[in-house]
């Protein structure tokens, strides 16, 4: 479980079709397929979130096997459904609420997350069979879980200040942020006039730029010969052995570059540094978090389903 609660979020939004309420505010026209401390959940419901798993089966003649495995995708997904319903039930008990503006303001933080537009996220949920009611009334109840999961199970959950030291200690090369440099390429179409450019620009007498501009057949001639920013382990041995000894100004010694002559520019250097243990403690904290979560998440489950009463009918 990473980050249990973002994941069904996400989910709920492009991959589930979630219905709307509960079966106990509509009428029943399936069968029931369990009863959790009251409250059903029927097969047209499990059916809806299932029928994307079961499209991607479309137009295949199944064997045995596959139709073993979807039964068994069936019940896990039943599991996972009655899950939900205990922990909304429990949101209840405790008296755990979610305001319509913390509702419209995750609605909005999922949509840029994703990188859409406000018509296209319309447009998804039309394609998942959901109106705007439907899909907020759906992350309302996973904004509650999620703070009913933060309540319940992240406060017993402790990572010390030793522990999150040692694991910077022991994984320093993970935050090590790389050595950049920005470079100038000229690109020749022989050694002989490489070696002519590089001596008129040791000389003073043509800029780098200029050189760029009027000799080199690489990229970034009309900017000068800039090739950008790169990070220094993204450069090939070969680019590296050149760009080590310069300083920044300092011009190349004609070297092959894809089989050609050409001659590089350092033209800006970021060194490379340690983050300190202060900028990245909240992600280190968070690392060791995660699998406690994860088993914290689980006991605390298996005591709802324990106090609970749960008659599963599929």
């Amino acid at each position: 479980m990473r980050y249990f609660w973002e994941i069904v979020i996400l989910c709920a939004v492009f991959f589930l079709s979630a219905t709307a309420g509960t079966a106990s505010a509509r009428d029943v026209v399936d069968r029931i397929v369990a009863v959790v401390n009251g409250d059903v959940i029927t097969l047209f419901e499990l059916n809806q979130r299932f029928r994307p798993f079961v499209e991607q089966f479309q137009g295949q003649e199944l064997g045995e096997a596959e139709k073993r495995m979807l039964l068994d995708a069936k019940r896990q997904l039943l599991d996972r459904m009655i899950d939900e319903v205990l922990l909304r039930q429990e949101a209840q008990r405790l008296e755990i609420t979610v305001t319509d503006l913390e509702v419209q303001t995750q609605a909005r933080q999922l949509r840029e997350r994703a990188g859409l537009s406000e018509r296209q996220f319309q447009e998804q949920l039309t394609i998942q069979g959901l109106n705007r009611e439907q899909y907020e009334r759906r992350l309302r109840e996973e904004m509650l879980r999620h703070r009913l999961l933060g309540f319940m199970v992240r406060r017993k959950v402790v990572v010390t200040s030793d522990e999150v030291r040692s694991f910077y200690e022991a994984n320093k090369e993970e935050f090590a942020q790389q050595r950049r440099v920005r470079l100038g390429l000229i690109l020749f179409d022989s050694q002989t006039l490489a070696e002519e450019i590089l001596a008129e620009i040791q000389a003073g007498d043509m800029s780098f730029g200029e050189a760029a501009g009027r000799y080199s057949r690489g990229p970034g001639a009309e900017q000068g010969g800039d090739m950008g920013m790169f990070a220094w382990g993204d450069l090939s041995p070969n680019w590296r052995g050149a760009v080590e000894p310069l300083r920044v100004g300092d011009v190349s010694a004609v070297v092959l570059i894809q089989d050609r002559p050409a001659v590089i520019k350092l033209l800006e250097e970021e060194a490379g540094e340690l983050k300190t243990l202060a900028d990245v403690e909240e992600q280190i904290r968070e690392t060791l978090m995660e699998p406690l979560l994860d088993e914290r998440y689980d006991v605390y489950m298996e005591n709802l389903r324990n106090r609970a009463l749960i008659d599963v009918r599929l």
